[in-house]
């Protein structure tokens, strides 16, 4: 099959909140009947599902293992082979479960393959000479392993996956970095080491032999009250040239380029350590189509400085704007992207790190992106004056 005689292809987020149900599984059968009729609607299947991410609220690491049990079987009851799947650990704005599922709409038969080895499984898209992989990859028993051990762990599967498809971490356009309790310490010897920097550090530690010549991946580092470390992915090889562009920020320096100012002690690792974080602010994939924008986990940092006397309101603010700015026709044309068509956002997750300042958070956001899919998630934020992240996609 060519390009030219295959349909567009679209990835389409769709977001499902429980009308009904006590138990968890009750409610995400809810959101699941909500799918259906949504895909029915819209004219495509559940075959195209391609990844979901279930939010949910629990109290405890052995809670979430049980609860994460529990939510897997129910899925499986739903889906033929289960795609990519994420249950991830922060409390939904409202209620104790939400349901985000990412679609390819425009699939041919054949095109998409359920694959798996000892350990994980992982879906490939292939038309033409474009290839995509999408996995979901975690850390071991939480209760007997550490930060460092839960990084290496979810970092190894990914290796392997990706070692399985003939691609590598360079190939990565997309990552989410779910870290539990992100900003916390762990102390030994009167020496501390914080969740972010180890992941920070294993990351750059895993990445040091890959050739990045497109950019680093688009990438989310946000906490999960619970969990361990989840990593969810979307690689790419496509051999269009010129079809994926590093984007970078006109207000914010590149995260990778960071000084030794804004990273914080990780005791932990003799070879790496106090490494910056590896991504670019947004990641772009041509298709023959379209341009899918992946835009970053974003906040309110100007440079590589957070301002920590801003409101949750205020940090909106900049963060959105941090975000028009990145996706302004103006940049984008600074990256060889001349369409003349403003970036439109598809979807948006915002991660709130105090509940009571959810309304205004929303507020603000729904005035910027009204009628856009949109998920509000409890999270903390990787920095401890930070109050409010925002990712999304977008299409030009």
């Amino acid at each position: 099959m060519t390009n030219s005689t295959a349909p567009d292809l679209l990835l389409k987020n769709l977001c499902f909140f429980p009308t009904t149900g006590i138990t968890l599984c009750e409610q995400l059968t809810d959101c699941y009947r909500q799918f259906t009729e949504s895909i029915v609607n819209n004219g495509f299947s559940i075959r195209c599902v391609i990844k979901q991410t279930i939010f949910i609220s629990v109290a405890g690491n052995t809670e979430y293992a049980q609860i994460k049990q529990e939510v897997l079987a129910c899925a499986k009851t739903y889906f033929d082979e289960l795609p990519p799947t994420s249950i991830v650990a922060q409390s939904p704005e409202s209620g104790t479960i939400v349901l985000e599922v990412v679609c390819l709409a425009g699939l041919q038969s054949g095109e998409l393959s359920h694959r798996k080895n000892e350990t994980a499984s992982w879906l490939v898209f292939e038309r033409g000479n474009m290839k995509m992989l999408i996995a979901s990859c975690s850390g071991e028993v939480m209760e007997q392993a550490n930060i460092l051990q839960q990084s290496t762990s979810a970092f190894e599967q990914l290796q392997h996956i990706l070692a399985e498809e003939n691609m590598g971490f360079s190939d990565v356009m997309r990552q989410w970095n779910y870290i539990e309790k992100i900003i916390a310490t762990d102390h030994n010897s009167n020496l501390t080491s914080q969740h972010y920097q180890v992941f920070n550090d294993v990351r750059s530690k895993y990445y040091q032999h890959a050739n990045f010549g497109n950019g680093f991946p688009a990438a989310t580092g946000i906490g999960m009250d619970y969990g361990g470390i989840v990593i969810d992915i979307i690689a790419v090889q496509n051999g269009n040239k010129g079809s994926v562009v590093a984007v970078k920020s006109p207000l914010q320096l590149d995260a990778y380029n960071y000084s030794q100012a804004v990273l914080a002690e990780n005791n932990t690792m003799s070879d790496f350590c106090q490494t910056t974080p590896k991504f670019e602010r947004a990641k772009i994939l041509g298709t023959p189509a379209n341009k899918w924008v992946f835009i970053s986990g974003t906040a309110a940092i100007k440079g590589q400085v957070s301002i920590p006397e801003l409101t949750a309101e205020s940090q909106t603010e900049m963060t959105v704007q941090n975000i028009l700015n990145l996706i302004s026709i103006d940049n984008l044309k600074k990256h060889g992207i001349n369409s003349g068509e403003k970036a439109r956002m598809s979807n948006l997750r915002i991660y709130v790190k105090n509940r009571t300042d959810m309304p205004q958070v929303k507020a603000i956001c729904d005035n910027y992106f009204p009628q856009i899919p949109a998920i509000y998630i409890v999270a903390d934020i990787c920095r401890p004056e930070l109050l409010v992240e925002i990712e999304g996609q977008a299409i030009i």
